[in-house]
C-alpha cells in the first residue's frame, strides 16, 4: 500500500517472470508482453565493458546485447556477457547476477551497482525484466585539491582520537583490499550499462512499483504513526540519512540536509527502530566521511546507544572506475573514495557469525544512487529476510521503504524495458 500523508492505496502491479522460464506475466501498468522461451545469446561475450556501453542511436546492438545479459540471468550455467564477468572463475560462487566477483572469505567484492537496482525489483527468485538508466561510468580517477599543511581541520572541529583512528583503519583497509584484488581478479568491473535517455514521465502516469512492496511516501514526522500501528517487525532497517552538507542543500534532487547533528539526533530518534526490530535483527546505517558523523553514531552517548544497539561491524564501499582504480586518491585529505555502512545490532543478541568487515568495489552510477543491498545480506539473513529502508530513494520488492523521495527512481523515464526497444 503506497501510504502519502493521507495514506492513499495504489496498487503494485507484478512485473517478473520465473527464473529459467521467461513467462508470459504482464505488466499491469505497461502492458508488456512475453519475452518468450530462452532466445539464442548472440556472441556478445568478445567485447569489453566500455565497447558495450549504450549509447543513443544503437537500438539493434542494445537489443543484442540485452538478450545476452537476460539470457545469462536466466540460466545460472551461462557465464555473463563480457562487461560483467564470472565471479566462479575467481573466489566462489555468487547467487546474485550483480556480484561479477567475490573472494572465498566474502571480504572482498565486487558488484554492478545498476544491476543491483535492476534485481531489486523483483523477489530474488525471479528475473528482472527492466533495464535501468544509468550514468557514463568514470573512466579515470578524479583529483581533488588538497590543503596546505596543517589546516585540514580549521573550519571543523577535530575529530575525537577514536575517529581518527578509525580512519587510519579504513584506509588501511582499503589499500590491503585494493592489493588482494589485484591479485585475484583482473576484471571486468562493471556491466554495460543502457545510458539513453526515456522521456519524461507523462503527468499521472503511476510509478514501477515492485511485487510485495511497501512503500510509505512522507517525512519521518508525518508518518511516524501510521508506521507504528502497521508495520511488521524487520530483520533488516537500512538507513541513508541526509547528513548535513553544505553543498547537499543546494542540489533539489536530494532530501532536505538538517542544519546540525543535534537537529539530525532528533530526527533520527523519532524513528521506531527499537520497536521494528526483531530480537536477531540488524540496523545498517550509510554514513559520510566526516569523522563527527562516526562519532555520532557509536560513542557511548551516541544515537546507537540510545537505540539499544551496538557495533558489529562497518563494510565500505570503495569508489572505482571502470578499470578498478579508485576514483579519488585514498591518501586525499579532503575527500576520500569510500562511502562506510555501520551494521549493528541489539546489545547483548547473537552476533550473526557470517557478518564480517567487508570491502566493496563498485563503479558508482547516478548521484545518491547507492548499491542495492538485498543480495549481500541474504548470505547472513537469508533469501526470504524482511527489510525496510528509510529515506530511500527506490523501492525494493518484499521490502517496506519510507521516506518522501521513495518513489525517486521508480518513475518510467528511469526505466526501459526489452520488450520496448
Amino acid at each position: 500500500m503506497l501510504k502519502s500523508g493521507g495514506a492513499t492505496a495504489v496498487s503494485a502491479g507484478h512485473e517478473s517472470a520465473p527464473v529459467n522460464a521467461v513467462s508470459a506475466t504482464n505488466d499491469r501498468s505497461r502492458g508488456l508482453p512475453s519475452l518468450g522461451l530462452r532466445v539464442e545469446t548472440p556472441d556478445c561475450r568478445r567485447k569489453t565493458p566500455l565497447q558495450k556501453t549504450r549509447s543513443a542511436g544503437d537500438a539493434d546492438e542494445r537489443r543484442e546485447w540485452d538478450a545476452c545479459e537476460m539470457t545469462a540471468l536466466q540460466d545460472d550455467d551461462t557465464a555473463p556477457c563480457e562487461g560483467g564477468g564470472d565471479s566462479r572463475r575467481n573466489g566462489s560462487t555468487t547467487a546474485s547476477k550483480s556480484i561479477l566477483f567475490e573472494s572465498l572469505d566474502k571480504a572482498l567484492v565486487v558488484i554492478d551497482i545498476p544491476r543491483t537496482l535492476e534485481e531489486s525489483q523483483v523477489v530474488p527468485s525471479q528475473v528482472p525484466r527492466r533495464r535501468i538508466v544509468s550514468a557514463e561510468p568514470p573512466a579515470t580517477p578524479y583529483s581533488t585539491p588538497e590543503p596546505r599543511h596543517g589546516v585540514a581541520y580549521s573550519s571543523q572541529a577535530s575529530p575525537s582520537p577514536a575517529a581518527q583512528l578509525a580512519e587510519l583503519m579504513t584506509t588501511a583497509a582499503v589499500q590491503g583490499a585494493l592489493q588482494d584484488l589485484a591479485s585475484s581478479y583482473r576484471g571486468p568491473f562493471h556491466f554495460a550499462r543502457f545510458l539513453e535517455p526515456q522521456p519524461p514521465s507523462i503527468p499521472g502516469l503511476p510509478p514501477h512499483l515492485p511485487p510485495t512492496a511497501e512503500p510509505l511516501l512522507g517525512s519521518i514526522q508525518e508518518l511516524r504513526g501510521p508506521f507504528d500501528a502497521s508495520a511488521p517487525s524487520f530483520d533488516l532497517v537500512v538507513l541513508d540519512p541526509p547528513w548535513p552538507n553544505r553543498s547537499a542543500r543546494r542540489r533539489t534532487d536530494k532530501y532536505a540536509t538538517v542544519q546540525n547533528l543535534h537537529e539530525m539526533r532528533r530526527l533520527l530518534l523519532h524513528i521506531p527502530v527499537a520497536t521494528h526490530l526483531k530480537p536477531d535483527g540488524l540496523v545498517a546505517i550509510w554514513i559520510t566521511n566526516k569523522p563527527s558523523i562516526h562519532d555520532f553514531l557509536v560513542s557511548p552517548t551516541g544515537l546507537f546507544a540510545a537505540w539499544g544497539l551496538e557495533v558489529v561491524t562497518e563494510w565500505t564501499w570503495l569508489k572505482i572506475t571502470t578499470s578498478g582504480e579508485p576514483l579519488y586518491d585514498v591518501e586525499s585529505t579532503w575527500r576520500k573514495p569510500w562511502e562506510k555502512l555501520v551494521i549493528a545490532k541489539r546489545i547483548g543478541s547473537k552476533r550473526p557469525d557470517s557478518l564480517k568487515p567487508k570491502v566493496v568495489f563498485a563503479v558508482p552510477d547516478v548521484h545518491s544512487r547507492k548499491p542495492n543491498l538485498r543480495g549481500l545480506f541474504q548470505d547472513i539473513l537469508g533469501q526470504d529476510f524482511t527489510g525496510l529502508e528509510i529515506f530511500a530513494r527506490n523501492l525494493t520488492a518484499g521490502w517496506w521503504s519510507w521516506g518522501d523521495q521513495v518513489l525517486h527512481f521508480q518513475q518510467a523515464e528511469h526505466w526501459s524495458s526489452i520488450d520496448d526497444e
